[in-house]
């Protein structure tokens, strides 16, 4: 029979740990799926995909360390890795792709293009500040990367994005996407199998312990 002690501590790795995380997993097939990444190039990663480790409060930290060691050499763990290893690559392609883009003369004159084609047809005078105009190329290819179809309003880019720059999207169509491609579907699948490798371990530790799935207010893990 499970003790007490024993019924905390997974309670806890419920909670604290595997939640989290089937939350946070929850939301990666989705941008993985449209093909946006969520890449900044001021990060020079990805800003809404993160390691593991990220997607938990950083005080509980130690009890994904324990959750770890109890399960070493298990498929979670293993799948816990492989999403950072795989994640860890990813965000060096699209390092590698974006400084293929903005040193690419036929890109940087297609979204100059792009410009000249918005700039004759705006109606505003300004549309937006100089130095976004200045940095432009670098956002469209971080756009690019992205796979953006449109932006909201309140981007300064937006019309001209929205407009005229997503026909820079043709880019992703060459060779040198095809790495962040197959990195993208890649961490997809894995991180589909690890939401579900983790929905099972609740489901089992949850019927085999007697914890709730979450917690509930008022109920004590130390009653008889």
């Amino acid at each position: 029979m499970p003790t007490r002690k024993q019924t905390r501590r997974i309670a806890a790795w419920i909670y604290v740990v595997v939640n989290p995380i089937i939350d946070a997993l929850d939301h990666e097939p989705p941008l993985l799926e449209s093909g946006n990444l969520t890449w900044r190039a001021y990060l020079e990663r990805c800003e809404m995909i993160k390691p593991i480790d990220e997607y938990l409060d950083p005080v509980q930290l130690p009890n994904y360390e324990t959750f770890r060691a109890e399960r070493s050499g298990k498929p979670i763990v293993r799948d816990c890795d492989r999403h950072d290893s795989t994640l860890k690559a990813l965000n060096a392609s699209a390092q590698r792709v974006f400084e293929w883009l903005t040193s690419l003369g036929e890109f940087l004159e297609a979204a100059k293009s792009e410009m000249r084609a918005y700039d004759a047809a705006r109606a505003r005078e300004q549309w937006a500040p100089a130095h976004i105009q200045t940095e432009l190329p670098r956002f469209s290819a971080e756009y690019v990367i992205n796979n953006i179809q449109s932006l909201p309003s309140h981007y300064a880019t937006s019309e001209f994005w929205n407009g005229f720059g997503k026909n820079l999207l043709v880019f992703r169509n060459r060779a040198e996407f095809e790495p962040l491609h197959r990195g993208a579907k890649a961490l997809k699948e894995i991180s589909a199998r690890l939401r579900q490798e983790l929905l099972d371990y609740r489901r089992s530790k949850s019927r085999q312990y007697d914890v709730p799935a979450a917690p509930v207010p008022g109920l004590s893990l130390d009653a008889e």
